[in-house]
């Protein structure tokens, strides 16, 4: 846990302080008034939603907090969050190497509120001034590059952003909403002139954020302009506001990251990549990473605007850029490429063996890539072995022969460009589990007992019984071995039931093992994963 620990003798005084308030509140009240129901620990959002590295910025956390102050719990390092005087007030300090998207859970003694998203760049940030809707009245900006922090509170919002351009010079303006901070937003961004007149528009670069690189024509003042829909179509007719549509826009004439080669990092040792991006820094050294206890490393170029996800594999798949075609490796692999020409074939050379089925995905315009991938992959006779797209789920292939095989990559749309990469998987294909829980956070009270249901998804014929048990529970929280048998009801579903003998707050992981006395009990084969943001731990809240 992160954040204000020290507190406990300014909580408990304010505690009794609020009870005895309460007490002689209730003295007061009529006999026959209805009792007030007690305010619950809320968060609606986070402001701004995100930070620059290496500096402290004061968050505001709109919501209700009964008990004040509170404490800040995040799923990985690089941020500590101090209450203020003020409630709902935080500084928030950031380490250098915070980069990327921290989910925040808000919590007290009893209670928690739900996850939300802070994201951290690389550059220098600013707030959004309304009023800034107008397309003569944009929100003047002087220096970059920046990332401003904004939201379109309000159904039929726009928001415009004055810069002073240079005729040859290259403006990178890239949205970060549904991705990032996880808004319902499909935000759309526009460049134009002092008149208002289209000069670019973008609407899904990454995802369903935009992004654009614009070159000036001539010089003088341009508006960059961001309004948006719903991520989720609904009825609504119009641009789309809300609270929620929080947005992070970037703004640079200098260097931007899109993406990195390779597009992946080992599990053990380090791996060195290679920034890709507009007006990159001349000599622009690569990025030595290695892998933290979580599923993704954020890469970060010092100086230079754009933070890049890369995905930890397992040490033995072998993260390697594209290889030239005349190259053969073998599996397992991960290969990145990046598309420079248009209609650009990329040619990856594996040594495979018969009857030892293989396991091929192809990632791109899902993991924020602007590319449509698909890939075709031929023996030396030049048939047609299996063909999909990055839009596919992976697909187990088994060789039909001892020898090489050419995976050819292309862009489906011709696309080609700094963002235009993609990530090719080849690993044996084998039975495998995942378990899901669709909460990240249960309640209960002390001597009660909370259920937690388990989702079991058997891929790829995996046809063992599974043991799901809590890992290093605390004391008072146990919860007595659930197995999912191959067959029957328990093969999708299982449930898993906590017992509750004392109070706690805070976050427990379950794991998948076999059962008891198998061989490999010791070593699980799946942990379970909770909510929209699929954290590997469920936030447990037992109270009196």
């Amino acid at each position: 846990m992160r954040g204000s620990e020290g507190y406990a003798s300014r909580f408990a005084m304010r505690a009794a302080l609020g009870a005895a308030v309460c007490s002689c509140g209730a003295a007061g009240l009529a006999a026959d008034a209805p009792a007030k129901p007690a305010e619950k620990l809320a968060v609606k959002r986070l402001l701004p939603a995100g930070a620059a590295a290496d500096g402290t910025v004061v968050v505001k956390v709109e919501g209700t907090f009964p008990r004040w102050p509170v404490r800040v719990w995040t799923d990985r390092g690089g941020t500590t969050w101090t209450p203020r005087e003020e409630k709902g007030s935080f500084d928030v300090a950031v380490a250098t190497d915070g980069v990327g998207v921290h989910r925040v859970r808000i919590h007290d003694e009893q209670e928690a509120a739900s996850l939300h998203r802070f994201v951290v760049g690389t550059v220098p940030e600013l707030a959004e001034a309304e009023p800034n809707d107008r397309p003569q009245e944009p929100q003047p900006i002087s220096t970059l590059p920046v990332t401003i922090n904004g939201v379109l509170e309000k159904a039929g919002d726009v928001d415009g952003y004055g810069v002073q351009l240079e005729a040859g010079q290259t403006l990178v303006a890239a949205v970060d909403a549904h991705g990032g901070p996880a808004a319902p937003l499909d935000a759309v961004l526009e460049v134009v002139d002092a008149r208002g007149g289209y000069l670019a528009r973008n609407l899904d670069a990454r995802g369903l954020d935009p992004r654009i690189v614009f070159k000036a024509t001539r010089s003088g003042r341009h508006v960059v302009r961001v309004y948006g829909f719903p991520s989720d179509p609904n009825q609504t007719i119009g641009y789309s506001g809300g609270a929620d549509h929080l947005y992070r826009l970037t703004l640079t004439t200098g260097g931007f990251v899109a993406a990195t080669l390779p597009a992946a990092v080992s599990r053990s040792g380090t791996t060195s990549v290679s920034a890709s991006g507009w007006s990159l820094p001349a000599g622009l050294a690569v990025l030595p990473l290695s892998a933290p206890p979580g599923d993704t490393v954020w890469a970060a170029f010092p100086g230079v605007a754009g933070v890049v996800p890369l995905p930890v594999v397992a040490a033995e798949r072998l993260p390697i850029a594209a290889p030239e075609a005349t190259a053969v490796v073998e599996p397992p692999l991960v290969a990145s490429g990046l598309f420079t020409d248009a209609d650009q074939p990329l040619v990856v050379r594996i040594a495979a063996k018969k009857a030892q089925p293989l396991l091929v995905s192809v990632e791109a315009n899902g993991v924020g890539s602007e590319a449509e991938a698909a890939i075709d992959i031929r023996g030396t006779e030049g048939r047609s072995l299996l063909s999909k797209s990055d839009r596919d789920p992976p697909a187990a292939w088994t060789p039909p022969a001892d020898g090489e095989y050419a995976i050819t990559v292309r862009d489906r749309r011709g696309g080609f460009g700094p963002g235009h990469f993609f990530r090719l998987t080849v690993i044996a294909s084998a039975a495998d589990l995942a378990a899901t829980c669709e909460s990240d956070l249960v309640t209960g009270k002390v001597g009660g007992t909370i259920d937690l249901p388990i989702a079991v998804e058997r891929l790829r014929g995996w046809k063992e019984p599974v043991e799901f048990v809590l890992v290093d529970p605390p004391a008072g929280i146990t919860a007595n071995p659930v197995v999912s048998a191959v067959d029957g009801e328990s093969a999708k579903k299982v449930t898993l039931t906590l017992k509750a003998a004392a109070a706690f707050n805070g976050p427990l992981a379950v794991a998948a093992r076999r059962p008891g006395g198998a061989e490999g009990a010791a070593t699980p084969v799946a942990v379970v994963r909770y909510g929209k943001e699929k954290l590997p731990v469920v936030w447990v809240s037992v109270v009196p």
